[in-house]
């Protein structure tokens, strides 16, 4: 009799697996039949062949209540991408804005049963909104998409996008000024520096606390919502991280949250490059106690300089070439010998990146790459191991694997 009881007891459970796994087949495929299905607008690197494609719940979309958002990935093949790598310690950044920029959330899709990354939103008006999914699958460079969702109910007064007459905004006690290393001009690598103090003391801040790995995070968009750039600043102050420790072996994502040691810098910088010339909205994101504070700022970018004729670079034969895109560095892993010379060629050839900057941290090597250049970078490595490279800003990542 106990026998019996026990295989009852299977069957029940194994019934309920099914009923588990039908139901989600059953959503998917009364999604797909309804046609709910959202296909990207644009994507960043059409050549990774990933691509996501949004779902919502309910299928229409309304002003003021709650809509599940959802992103299935998949490869080249079909087949669905169920892990993505956490980047800012999350898998997928989402950025929503509305289709005059007046509105801004940055909100982030988790996985769900099903493996699409899913998340909830109310969107507060109707009208047009603009969606920037960032994500990056094993292996490959980030992808941003971009999808266009209408969202039932009143549509608000729209809202003119000026030129910011100060670069200097307060917001939530915090004083921020922008400040650019030269003329904001299309096509330029530029360093934007935010100097930031309390508005009430007019001191330096120094109690920053990183916001998702960082100590700001800063998402530019252009006036016709096709261009998008999300930023992180140079690493400044001193920030411990604990993936980078040998000693550490973890695999839970919240246990590798990097960690802001002392006090933050008062001063935090980004390199950006602005594609066309144009109005552009830059929200720039800080973390102070505990509260995640939002400053835009509204910026005209002016024509591209004229262009002076540029020195060819002579690459030696036995040099391994190393194109720097929107696609990252490819190839992004190289083997060499211990002991032997190592040239490495790095050439630029758009500006839709942050690779403005080549770091070898190990090797104490920090250079400047120009659209349309290329660097030359020797070295002889002593030791066997992998000697990492990356941007300024640690969003494009490649490795020399010595042997």
């Amino acid at each position: 009799m106990r026998h019996q009881h026990f295989n009852q007891a299977k069957t029940i459970l194994a019934l309920s697996a099914l009923t588990v796994c039908f139901a989600l087949v059953a959503r998917w495929l009364t999604v797909e039949n309804q046609s709910v299905v959202h296909a990207a607008i644009a994507t960043s690197a059409p050549t990774a062949g990933f691509h996501a494609e949004l779902r919502t719940e309910p299928l229409r979309v309304k002003a003021s209540e709650p809509v599940k958002l959802s992103f299935l990935v998949k490869n080249g093949k079909g087949a669905t991408v169920r892990f993505l790598q956490f980047v800012h310690e999350k898998p997928m950044h989402l950025m929503v804005v509305s289709d005059d920029l007046a509105e801004f959330y940055h909100i982030h899709p988790e996985m769900q049963v099903d493996d699409s990354y899913g998340v909830e939103h109310i969107f507060p008006h109707g009208g047009k909104y603009r969606l920037y999914a960032d994500y990056t699958p094993p292996g490959s460079a980030t992808i941003v998409e971009q999808f266009e969702l209408n969202v039932d109910g009143p549509v608000r007064s729209r809202e003119n996008l000026i030129t910011d007459a100060s670069l200097t905004k307060e917001a939530e006690g915090l004083r921020v000024t922008a400040i650019s290393d030269k003329p904001l001009r299309a096509g330029e690598d530029l360093t934007l520096k935010f100097a930031l103090t309390d508005a009430d003391s007019a001191q330096p801040v120094n109690n920053l606390q990183l916001y998702l790995g960082a100590l700001a995070h800063f998402v530019i968009i252009s006036e016709d919502l096709k261009s998008f750039i999300h930023a992180h600043p140079l690493d400044a102050g001193e920030i411990f991280d604990p993936s980078q420790d040998p000693t550490q072996h973890i695999h839970d994502p919240a246990q590798l949250a990097k960690k802001l040691v002392g006090p933050s810098p008062s001063e935090v910088s980004a390199y950006v490059n602005f594609p066309h010339a144009g109005l552009y909205k830059l929200w720039a994101q800080f973390q102070r106690d505990g509260k995640v504070i939002n400053v835009p700022f509204v910026l005209n970018v002016g024509e591209p300089a004229p262009k002076i004729a540029e020195t060819v670079q002579s690459i030696p034969a036995d040099a391994i070439r190393i194109n720097v895109s929107n696609s990252g560095y490819e190839p992004s892993q190289i083997s060499v010998k211990k002991g032997e010379k190592v040239t490495l060629a790095f050439t630029r050839t758009d500006s839709q990146n942050c690779a403005g900057t080549i770091l070898f941290p190990q090797l104490n090597i920090n250079r400047q790459l120009a659209v349309g250049e290329t660097v030359i970078i020797e070295f002889a490595p002593n030791e066997a191991g992998a000697i990492n490279f990356s941007c300024g800003m640690g969003m494009y990542k490649g490795k020399v694997i010595v042997n």
